[in-house]
């Protein structure tokens, strides 16, 4: 069962998705909506069973949705959602077929029992249809089978030697005489607005090619989904006898189409016509061609006609953006880099080798620049967030931007947090106070200021006035004596609180920095506090 939720709330959409108990309800797939016109789109795209729907939105209300399914006929049960108690909410939410209507905040149990008694309604309508024959359960186990076998061989999960054993295996029917096209298809949003749901983008693929191919005598055998927003698509011609090597331009109709309706960019290469051992080495080149056409959008590439390009990297700026860091012109050196990846965009040399070189580039600007500075940049761009930078700098230029201008920000404003010498040593002063108890090594402590450890204890002592060992060792003391003046723990316990597990050294550093043993400034403290009362 499909469940769509309409809420221009977020937060109740999330309170929803989090709190009911969907095992117990036999709801598989749940899809949102924030809009009317999103949940539109949507019941015209998915299979949808159930929907929950806030009834005052801003951008039409939930009884307006409605209205409208139920005037297109769809076959769907509602619930609907709402902050005011109002008898003509009641009786309209009534008119309109609802399975219940449930007041906000939300009950969840009985938003629980609400939604199995629409599951159950929407499989009795079901059952009301014709029942399935023998020869449509086949079919649909087959189609089962079929998917799994291209999703095996699009994402190297079979031999390609061995295909023709494992399609007996699978008691698929082809022969070998088949004619296959393989074409990549990628989905990009570079104006960075709200990604489309991958289940709703690849169910609506699939159904919008299947309708432009019959046109050309071409079925959709099967589409995989490669990575994020990526995907695999296998053709299958009907008539072999009768190729027609124009029929490729489907995918020039589907462009305009994900374009004009899904308003997203696309990269799609297309490979050429041949058997079923051709699958996996036409992909593969596919993928070598996106890898170096980078810079190519909303065009489609063909392999009949694709040459690979041979681009030599030339960066004439390299000794310009040095200077420009040298100076700290954080802006002024992103700008820069922006305007020569664009260059390349425009004359299309964007490819993965090129930015790969670029990358190199801006690691060893940065590495070299702050290495001068004494700041350790392998420790400063450990984070997950660096990482995802450092991965997605390689598929196209807006991922290489983001990457040099990360690092750029990242390494000048950790510089000028270093030269404020008070922020660096109070850091290392707050971490020592927390752990004094435990073994405290400078390698440790530089580690977590991304210095050079000579470097941070130059400044620490600068800073402070002491090293940091005798920093350390200072505040053990003034531990030890609070200890030793405010409690009855054992002088040994003592020892080990402050963190030392040898009880002579302990003994021996007290007297050193006190003038007394442990048992002495106790018994003089005691006294002391004596006299005093």
């Amino acid at each position: 069962m499909n469940l769509l939720l309409v809420d221009d709330e977020e937060y109740v959409i999330e309170s929803i998705k989090k709190n009911v108990k969907w095992s117990n309800t036999g709801i598989k797939e749940i899809y949102t909506s924030s809009t009317m016109q999103q949940a539109q789109d949507i019941m015209k795209m998915l299979p949808i069973d159930v929907i929950v729907s806030d009834i005052v939105m801003q951008e039409g209300s939930g009884f307006d949705f409605m209205t409208w399914v139920r005037q297109e006929q769809y076959e769907v049960q509602v619930i609907f959602l709402t902050s005011y108690a109002e008898f003509d909410y009641a009786k309209r939410a009534i008119s309109l077929d609802s399975v219940d209507y449930l007041l906000k905040p939300i009950d969840f149990l009985k938003l629980t029992k609400a939604l199995q008694l629409a599951v159950n309604k929407a499989n009795q309508a079901k059952q009301l249809e014709a029942y399935k024959d023998e020869s449509f359960h086949w079919k649909q186990n087959r189609s089962l089978l079929l998917e799994s076998f291209w999703n095996e061989l699009l994402n190297g999960k079979l031999v390609a030697e061995n295909l023709l054993d494992e399609v007996q295996k699978r008691h698929l029917k082809y022969n070998g005489d088949e004619r296959f096209l393989v074409a990549y298809l990628q989905l990009y949003d570079r104006n960075l607005k709200k990604e489309w749901d991958e289940k709703i983008i690849y169910f609506v693929l699939g159904n919008v090619l299947r309708e432009m191919l019959v046109e050309y005598n071409i079925q959709l055998e099967a589409m995989a989904l490669i990575k994020k927003q990526s995907y695999a698509i296998i053709c299958k011609f009907i008539d072999v006898s009768n190729i027609d090597r124009k029929s490729n331009g489907v995918f020039d109709a589907l462009a305009k189409w994900i374009t004009k309706i899904l308003k997203l960019d696309i990269w799609c290469g297309v490979g050429d016509w041949g058997d079923l051992n051709t699958v996996q080495e036409s992909l593969t080149y596919i993928k070598r061609m996106r890898e170096n056409s980078l810079s190519v959008w909303n065009r489609i590439l063909y392999v009949t006609d694709y040459k690979l390009p041979e681009f030599a990297y030339q960066n004439p700026y390299q000794s310009v953006w040095e200077e420009m860091l040298r100076r700290e012109q954080k802006q002024k050196l992103i700008d820069s880099m922006k305007i020569y990846l664009k260059e390349l965009e425009r004359n299309e040399m964007i490819t993965r080798d090129i930015l790969n070189k670029f990358r190199l580039d801006v690691l060893q600007m940065i590495y070299s620049w702050l290495d001068k500075q004494e700041i350790k940049a392998h420790l400063l761009f450990s984070t997950k967030e660096s990482e995802k930078y450092y991965q997605n700098s390689l598929e196209g230029v807006m991922g290489a931007e983001q990457f040099a201008g990360y690092l750029i920000a990242r390494a000048i404003e950790y510089k000028k947090y270093v030269n404020k010498t008070e922020s660096v040593t109070e850091q290392l002063k707050q971490y020592i106070d927390k752990n004094y108890q435990q073994e405290i090594r400078r390698d440790e402590l530089a580690e977590l200021v991304y210095l050079n450890t000579d470097y941070m204890s130059r400044i620490f002592k600068k800073e402070v006035g002491v090293s940091i060992s005798n920093y350390l060792l200072s505040k053990r003391v003034e531990e030890a004596k609070k200890l030793l003046s405010q409690s009855e723990l054992p002088i040994n316990s003592v020892s080990i609180y402050v963190g030392y597990s040898n009880f002579s050294y302990f003994t021996k550093m007290f007297r050193e920095n006190t003038g007394y043993s442990p048992l002495e400034y106790r018994r003089k403290y005691k006294i002391e506090t004596g006299a005093k009362e």
